[in-house]
This record gives structure tokens, sequence and C-alpha cells, in this order.
């Protein structure tokens, strides 16, 4: 938490997107997407930022020498940019619970593997979607699954928006770097290396990555393993190729 000064008090706020209350990330959120979606306004949605934080709409409205106050100290509120963008790059799940629907818990911990790699599938057609129904589709889907909202009920707005987000930004952390679990450096970027040898694609991908494992039956059929943690599965295959690369390497 830092401290910003305005007209002779004191305000605690917080340093980066990680430290926000589900309040104030909803409405860092709506900022955001009323700022131009991918595309925010840079000052004006700093200063808008800055003038929540302060209880305000907009403290521009204040004296001059009040307004140059608050301006002087806007560089605090760069924990929340990169590169000039809001930074969103969080995989803390800062909506653990919205208008009812509750989500999956920090880095999708406890997440069933099963819903991993439904999600998986739709964040990859929304990559691939040509018409905008067709993305808006895959969102939605993202959306039930991560907060278990039923067909027929309509998603809330901002889910449409936070959950694929909070799902791109776990996946990603697992494509590109090292993950601490228990204490340890596990890197999952081994699953996504080519080990050499090829063979036929059979087009399945991780749903054939679901029938593998549970024909080797360490966590049951294939129910109980799309029921299973997440973590415990991509584990379990870290584990697998890992002892695979061992072995080639001691028969060169």
């Amino acid at each position: 938490m830092q401290i910003i000064k305005s007209r002779g008090k004191e305000y605690e706020i917080p340093e980066n997107i990680d430290e926000l209350t589900p309040d104030q990330y909803a409405y860092f959120l709506m900022l955001y997407l009323t700022s131009g979606y991918h595309n925010p306004k840079g000052q004006t949605f700093i200063e808008r930022w800055m003038s929540y934080f302060l209880g305000m709409e907009d403290y521009k409205i204040l004296l001059p020498e009040y307004i140059a106050e608050i301006d002087a100290q806007l560089p605090l509120l760069g924990g929340f940019f990169v590169n000039g963008e809001p930074d969103l790059r969080t995989v803390r799940n800062l909506l653990p619970e919205y208008k009812g629907f509750k989500g999956p818990a920090d880095g999708l911990s406890g997440f069933p593997f099963g819903k991993f790699v439904e999600c998986l599938t739709e964040l990859t057609g929304m990559g691939k979607a040509e018409r905008e129904a067709d993305y808006e589709e895959c969102v939605d889907h993202i959306a039930r699954v991560m907060y278990d909202i039923a067909e027929g009920v309509d998603v809330p707005y901002l889910l449409k928006f936070h959950a694929p987000r909070l799902f791109y930004n776990v996946w990603n952390m697992i494509q590109t770097g090292p993950v601490e679990i228990n204490g340890e450096p596990i890197d999952f970027r081994i699953l996504f290396r080519s080990s050499g040898e090829s063979r036929p694609d059979d087009k399945t991908g991780w749903t054939g990555i679901t029938f593998e494992v549970a024909e080797k039956g360490v966590f049951g059929t294939v129910p109980e393993v799309e029921a299973t943690d997440m973590w415990a599965v991509l584990i379990y295959l870290y584990k697998c190729k890992f002892e695979y690369n061992y072995e080639k390497s001691k028969m060169k």
C-alpha cells in the first residue's frame, strides 16, 4: 500500500492490481472497458483512477493548487500500468464472487482439469473466430464454466471480460515461465517443447491427453481425471515429460 495526499488529508491506496479489493477491481475493469476497450485514453484514465481513490468523480473540478498537488502524485499510480496501458496481467481472481456467481480460486487452484480443457478449447476458439458472434459465444462459454452460470442465464458484463482474461493469464503463466508450486519452480514449458521425435497428430488435443492420463489410471477414469485439480494433472504430465527427457538423455 502507499499514501497519497490531498488538501491536508492522507489516503492509503494500493500499489498495483494485485492489491485491489473486488470492488476496486470491478471499477478498474469498468473504467478500462468504457475508456475505449483495448485502447484506454491514457492520462484521462489515470486521472479518473486517481479521482476514484480520492472518493471523487473528477478531481479536476478542484482549485488549481489542489489539482497541481494531485497531478504531481499521478506517478504513484504507475504500478497499475505497463507500456502506458492498464496492467491486467494478474493470476489472482480479484472477482471471487460477482452478482451471486462464485468463481475459481487464485491461479485457478483446485479448478477441475475437465473445465480447464473446456476453457482452453474455447480460448483457442476465440483466437480463430471470424465472426463476432462466434467470439462472443466462446467468451460466454468460458465465463459459464468458470462461474457455474447455467445456460439461459445472462452472463454479467464484467464476467464476459474478466473470466477469459483470468484464464488467459494463468495459461500464459504456464506457457512462459516456471510456476512456483509448494515453494519449488516447475517449468511447465517442457510440455510444449519437441522431444525430437514426432508422431502423427490425431487432432484430439487436450481431450486426447485426458484419455491418455485416464489410461494410466493414476487419477482414475476419464470422469475422475476431469474432476481432478488441473494443477495435479499438469504436474503429472510434467513429471512424465521430465522423466522421458531424462531417460532419452541417458541413452545419448
